[in-house]
């Protein structure tokens, strides 16, 4: 659920428009070459600089990345590819799309990310080839020791940081997305940077930049004329655009300033907020380079909370359900999921938008005070 009433005066969310973006477009529309060109190419240089990455692959979305990502590290029909249960129903839907099998993981309640310790039992039981961790918020999956049981496990590791673009993990200081074999970003309109839809691909293997880049353009290893080609290899056409670079282009321009801004709502939230027996916002460590997108809240009383954010005009948006629970996917599961499960019954994300101001903020943390510590 996004918001159960209409127009609230505090958004969870609001796209922040730039004003080089139609300057930008303008000369986009002028040069008369609206398909892939030289706009793209500035966009994935652009991100190669933000990241630090050898390869970047601009495609039509986030779920293209993942599926892209998953067929250039030889993830095969049939194959199984472990993914946390709880994760927007896109990452399960682009193991579905490469042919495979997702195999449902459960998450650790500390960092809503999944579980290595279910994984290392799943890997003990099923042939499985890779598995997708996903940086819920910004928060780095590789907490908890999940490199090490990928290593013994010989899986591929395709990381979904949809959510965490400049995002760094605290431990090995590199940025998400930048770790595994290859790893997927989104660009949708609630993200730190949009260009409307899109994503990209990232990887500093070579062999696997060729193989994504044949994948989303028809077999082709560079760009093509649409005419006299060869089409020596599998492909799709998953092209991003120069209309929609242009855009990413003017948003990635004001890169520094949001994550300065996220990182200071998460603070203040931090701040003004008391951890409970009956309520706690998961921790991000900005210290060492880790920064939140959408801080989340657990409440016990999640109805409660929901209700004065309501009265109060305050937008919020409830986390996914597990995939388990979704009836596509339900019968993928290993085994218990309660992490998962309580995660998403009691857990919504808070306002980070751009247009926050600090009286906004007060509200909203005065908002947060624990009904059930005030009832003892």
């Amino acid at each position: 659920m996004n918001q159960n009433f209409s127009g609230p005066e505090i958004p969870w969310w609001s796209v922040l428009h730039t004003s080089s973006e139609l300057p930008l477009l303008k000369e986009v529309i002028q040069s008369n070459y609206l398909n892939e060109g030289e706009f793209v190419e500035k966009f994935e240089n652009k991100i190669k600089e933000i990241l630090g990455v050898r390869y970047v692959i601009a495609c039509t979305s986030g779920t293209t990345a993942l599926f892209l990502a998953l067929k250039a590290c030889g993830i095969k029909p049939g194959d199984l590819v472990a993914v946390p249960n709880l994760t927007f129903v896109a990452t399960a839907n682009a193991v579905k799309l490469a042919g495979a099998e997702p195999v449902l993981i459960d998450v650790c309640k500390e960092t809503l990310t999944i579980c290595p310790d279910q994984l290392m039992e799943a890997g003990k039981k099923h042939a499985i080839k890779a598995v997708i961790p996903v940086h819920v918020s910004g928060r780095s999956a590789f907490k908890n020791g999940l490199i090490e049981v990928c290593k013994k496990l010989k899986l591929k590791i395709i990381e979904d940081a949809a959510e965490a673009f400049g995002s760094m993990d605290p431990f090995i200081k590199q940025k998400l997305g930048t770790i595994g074999n290859a790893g997927a970003f989104s660009f949708s309109p609630n993200k730190i940077v949009t260009s409307g839809q899109g994503g990209v691909v990232v990887t500093n293997d070579e062999n696997i930049a060729r193989r994504v880049t044949q994948l989303k353009d028809q077999g082709r290893p560079t760009r093509g004329t649409g005419g006299a080609d060869i089409h020596a290899n599998e492909g799709y056409n998953f092209k991003f655009t120069n209309l929609q670079a242009a855009v990413g282009l003017a948003q990635l321009g004001e890169f520094d300033s949001r994550k300065e801004h996220l990182i200071n709502v998460n603070k203040h939230y931090q701040a003004n907020f008391l951890d409970c027996k009956h309520q706690f916002m998961p921790k991000f460590d900005v210290a060492n380079g880790e920064f939140p997108l959408w801080p989340e809240i657990y409440s016990k009383n999640r109805k409660g909370l929901i209700s004065k954010l309501v009265v109060k005009k305050i937008g919020y948006r409830e986390i996914w359900f597990p995939l388990s629970s979704q009836r596509i996917h339900s019968k993928l599961k290993f085994q218990g999921y309660k992490n998962s499960l309580d995660v998403s019954k009691h857990t919504i994300w808070l306002p980070s938008s751009f247009k926050l101001s600090e009286t906004s903020l007060n509200i909203i943390s005065k908002s947060l005070k624990c009904e059930l510590c005030s009832n003892e």
